[in-house]
């Protein structure tokens, strides 16, 4: 029989009522604070419309709570607006404050009394509803959070923050949920300041300010629903966002899972707190990770389905703990895939250095789509060898598929995904295998891939991803063409960052045909000028270059100019190599 869960009735409420009648805390297994400058924006155009008299009162949106054993309320939904508002209060007292320390402290003129009494008013006000200055809590209590280095743990740093700490307030942070409350309470106080300077008066300014803390107090309302249990309460959570768009899916998955860990839920939060800090708790990236997991293990899916997902397949205590298991065993390796030479510690994550190295190419082309590929060997136990053979076929299906035919990346995503499944559930029977259905389903024909790159043309770049495929295309070229680099085109290429692109002709009758394959080569930066004069001054410098390619290109400038039929013997001349190579 289908339990039905039991809503209670909503409660509606004003900001200060809210505060003053409950004590909230943000469990630690709740993501961390991540409103950004767009909510902030949001935020404070509700509140101006409060200001400019166009509307008298605005709807803040719906919390939901469930009352613990010490009668605190545990924030299920909701702490991103109980958590912004808090900071907000902290902007008016500590404004009120600075005026009244900069205008009226020690000042005996009786005409200023009843002003400074009116801010010394709002600050009073405001740490009533915060509370926690003296014995009692806090209003609000975000997670406690783990040390960082020399960090404190979060909730110290609100607290800080929300009690008038000027270092909180402009000490440089590091971690995310602290530099993003840090941010809105910057931007906040901007928009205040700002506002007050409308006024041309003191006593204006001041009026305006204990009229933004009304209007915001008392003209703010929020829905509060306090569910008889925590189970209740997930539930509700996960009905009113299982669409998912106020949140990232990291988010709702989390909640997720730790309704289903019941009474294990600090134990599973430790595990995705363990997890989380090595993404430095950003959910953009958490999300990406679990969506690359997923695409592992089962296939990949878009963001915005991804909670959905997870929770059809994960939906009992074991599944839960299983499904941590797998991301704490797989975060590591991800980190590794996202950046594989920084930190110094990523370079030593695979013994197999030829591992690191292909997987630092595809990061400079900002190839990610086979993250799922390595992540399901790496589940299964292949040894590092097998694992750069896959990779080296990895790199053969993206640069046929992707940078010489120019085809678009959804074929490629949903193929090695599928590719990934396979590996996880042990459908191979090998490496080569694998290798073979890469080859059967998505590795472009010799003949396709010969014809477009006869075409092939490459705008280059000083740095990022058009760079460096340029960079591979031709180092790999010079390698099997002219035997060039004798096996180091890594440590020459791209560990020493040796080469500069260089256009043999820019003369306005080669056209189109300056960006074609057979018109670049790669120069050492100490030969290659920033502008060529001319083709003889290309010349003079390739023909100091090591690398025999340019040594032949030298003796081709020097017979007369570069030509469009040149660029194109020169592209046809390694339409061979291409295939070979890849």
């Amino acid at each position: 029989m289908v339990q039905i869960v039991s809503i209670p009735s909503p409660a509606t409420s004003r900001i200060n009522d809210l505060f003053e009648n409950n004590n909230f805390i943000v469990p630690s297994y709740q993501r961390n604070y991540a409103w950004g400058k767009n909510e902030v924006e949001d935020f404070w155009d509700d509140l101006e419309d409060l200001i400019d008299g166009e509307r008298s009162s605005h709807f803040f949106g719906q919390i939901v709570t469930y009352k613990n054993e010490k009668e605190e309320q545990e924030i299920i939904d909701g702490q991103q607006r109980l958590t912004t508002s808090t900071i907000f209060l902290a902007v008016i007292r500590d404004i009120a404050m600075q005026m009244y320390a900069d205008k009226f402290k020690g000042n005996d003129v009786k005409v200023n009394i009843e002003s400074g009494d009116q801010l010394r008013d709002v600050a009073n006000r405001v740490n009533d509803v915060i509370r926690g200055n003296e014995d009692g809590d806090p209003s609000l209590m975000v997670q406690k959070g783990a040390d960082s280095g020399d960090e404190k743990p979060l909730q110290e740093y609100f607290f800080d923050l929300t009690h008038g700490s000027q270092s909180a307030r402009d000490d440089r942070v590091r971690s995310e949920p602290m530099r993003n409350m840090q941010t809105a309470y910057h931007d906040m106080e901007r928009k205040v300041r700002d506002t007050l300077k409308e006024e041309k008066q003191l006593s204006d300014r001041i009026n305006k300010l204990q009229s933004i803390y009304k209007l915001f107090v008392k003209g703010f309302y929020i829905v509060m629903i306090s569910a008889p249990s925590l189970q209740d309460a997930f539930t509700i959570f996960e009905t009113l966002n299982s669409r998912g768009k106020d949140l990232k899916a990291s988010d709702i998955i989390k909640t997720h899972l730790m309704s289903l860990r019941g009474q294990n839920i600090e134990e599973a939060n430790q595990m995705w707190s363990a997890i989380t800090d090595k993404l430095d708790s950003n959910s953009d990236r958490i999300t990406r990770f679990i969506r690359t997991y997923w695409a592992a293990q089962y296939k990949i899916v878009s963001e915005d389905k991804l909670y959905r997902a997870v929770s059809d397949k994960v939906h009992d205590v074991n599944q839960a703990r299983d499904f941590l298991k797998d991301l704490d065993n797989l975060v590591g390796l991800y980190t590794v895939l996202e950046s594989p030479m920084t930190p110094k510690a990523h370079t030593t994550f695979f013994g197999n250095v030829g591992v690191t190295r292909r997987l630092d190419i595809l990061s400079r082309m900002n190839v990610k789509l086979y993250f799922p590929i390595v992540m399901a060997m790496y589940h299964c136990k292949y040894t590092e060898d097998d694992i750069l053979k896959v990779v080296n076929k990895i790199v053969s299906v993206f640069i046929r598929h992707r940078t010489i035919i120019n085809e678009g990346t959804n074929k490629l995503e949903t193929g090695f995904s599928e590719i990934a499944k396979n590996i996880w559930s042990l459908e191979y029977a090998g490496v080569d295998d694998i290798i073979a259905g890469m080859d059967s389903r998505l590795l472009k024909t010799k003949e396709a891939t010969e014809a477009a790159f006869s075409v092939l043309s490459k705008d280059g770049g000083l740095r990022g991803a058009k760079k460096w495929t340029l960079v591979y295309l031709l180092s790999e070229l010079y390698e099997v063409h002219y035997d060039d680099f004798n096996d180091d085109l890594y440590d020459k290429v791209f560990d020493d960052d040796n080469y500069r692109l260089v256009q043999l002709s820019t003369a306005p009758e080669v056209g189109e045909y300056q960006t074609y394959i057979g018109n670049w080569t790669i120069l050492e930066k100490n030969l290659a000028a920033s502008n060529f004069k001319d083709s003889d001054q290309v010349a003079n410098q390739l023909r100091k270059s090591s690398l025999k390619g340019n040594q032949v290109l030298a003796d081709q400038l020097a017979t007369g100019s570069w030509t469009v039929d040149d660029i194109k013997q020169r592209q046809e001349s390694f339409a061979d190599d291409v295939t070979l190579i890849w």
